[in-house]
């Protein structure tokens, strides 16, 4: 049976604080989150967390004090941890290698559960493994809580909540896009993509990339979408590598809410990034293709590691200029014309890094402190972003620097 809530020694967890984006992750807690939460860091090594527990204490004296929870990936470690806290945010990646004994362990004690995963065909496996386990034993688990697939799954639910609110209309097309990224990549990052290729089949990764793969309900056959067009609002789009996990992502929240009925049964999201031109297009386009083919290949994946390292990333230096803006489109499913539309900009000025420890704590925070949640009246979960966005949680990213704004067209 699982350890009731209020027993617990901590509110939260931050499983793999002493890698690159747990770090981030931490530092995000310790500056968007509430003074007495009781919350500890935890990883393989006491030195590291030792150090990094003894700098958060000192630079934030008026906090609780950080705690430190030894764990390993032995599955009596897992469970002891899932124990000690309310929510666990893991960031120990590759997933599909080090992630599911962690997912079992909060199913199985009732623990909710945040991760900073983009591994398509892993997330499928945990969604389909764990659901029910997790909703009967009281846990809202949110995986694809970073860049893959937030701001994605974020912005949709916003302009579908904005079109029913000024329109009370289902949402049809829906064109949301990269907008710009001026950012560098982690060696986690890399390494997650090339062990999602080494540990699933072709076959696992098609049916993972099937539109409706995570939803609860199938929906319509979605028409061909052009990987390369151009939108009235937002110019030349080509398509590029995120749009898949994030599209998958984003349909789990359609089937969620109401089996596809509150967003729309016409919804039809897609999403690509923005060119400046034509060329342009046609390069990013082909540089998708290679990033998505390359890595089939082991002699890539060697080389691959041997110049970029799990734990490494972008310096405080590099990510000064970084900035992250997305835009999109939806138009209101009313069979006019000239349907209603609703626009919306994400914007977030740092690294994709520190966006996904923001995003990652304060969805914990939400999952923690929020009692109005759509993840709580379905009954808990494998659930996503969306089932947690509240207007609260909104003013929260937007402290944070996290900026979502809509705006009748």
């Amino acid at each position: 049976m699982a350890l009731p809530h209020a027993q617990r020694k901590y509110d939260l967890i931050i499983f793999g604080a002493s890698g690159y984006t747990g770090k981030l992750a931490a530092e995000q807690a310790l500056q968007h989150t509430p003074s007495s939460l009781k919350w500890a860091i935890a990883g393989r090594s006491p030195h590291k967390l030792e150090l990094l527990a003894t700098d958060f204490n000192r630079r934030f004296p008026d906090r609780v004090p950080v705690g430190i929870f030894i764990a390993d990936l032995d599955e009596d470690a897992l469970d002891k941890m899932a124990k000690a806290t309310r929510c666990l945010i893991s960031t120990v990646g590759p997933f599909i290698r080090y992630g599911t004994a962690v997912v079992e362990a909060c199913a199985v004690n009732g623990t909710h559960y945040v991760d900073s995963t983009g591994e398509i065909t892993w997330v499928k496996e945990i969604v389909d493994k764990y659901h029910k386990t997790a909703k009967a034993n009281g846990a809202i688990m949110i995986p694809q809580c970073g860049m893959e697939s937030a701001p994605a799954d974020l912005a949709a639910h916003t302009l579908v909540k904005s079109m029913r609110d000024n329109y009370n209309c289902p949402v049809g097309d829906v064109t949301f896009c990269l907008h710009e990224f001026k950012a560098g990549m982690s060696g986690g990052t890399l390494e997650s993509g090339m062990s999602l290729l080494e540990h699933s089949t072709l076959q696992e990764v098609v049916h993972a990339t099937r539109t409706y793969a995570l939803s609860p309900v199938k929906g319509y056959d979605l028409p061909f979408a052009w990987p390369m067009r151009r939108h009235p609002e937002l110019g030349i789009l080509t398509k590029w590598i995120q749009a898949v996990p994030d599209t998958v992502y984003v349909y789990r929240s359609w089937g969620t809410f109401d089996r596809g009925q509150y967003y729309g049964e016409n919804f039809n999201f897609m999403e690509y990034r923005r060119a400046n031109n034509w060329i342009s297009a046609v390069f990013w386009f082909l540089i998708t293709c290679s990033i998505t083919v390359l890595p089939i290949f082991a002699p890539f994946r060697w080389l691959a590691r041997k110049y970029i390292q799990p734990g490494e990333g972008p310096t405080v230096e590099q990510m000064a200029g970084y900035r992250i803006e997305y835009r999109g489109v939806a138009e209101a499913d009313d069979d006019s014309e000239n349907p209603k539309k609703v626009s919306v900009r994400v914007t977030y000025e740092k690294d994709p890094y520190t966006c996904t420890g923001a995003l990652m704590v304060l969805i914990a925070m939400s999952i923690l402190f929020d009692e109005d949640i759509e993840a709580k009246k379905l009954g808990c979960g494998m659930l996503t972003a969306a089932t947690v966005a509240t207007p609260e949680l909104y003013r929260k990213l937007d402290r944070a620097g996290f900026h979502i704004e809509t705006k009748l067209l």
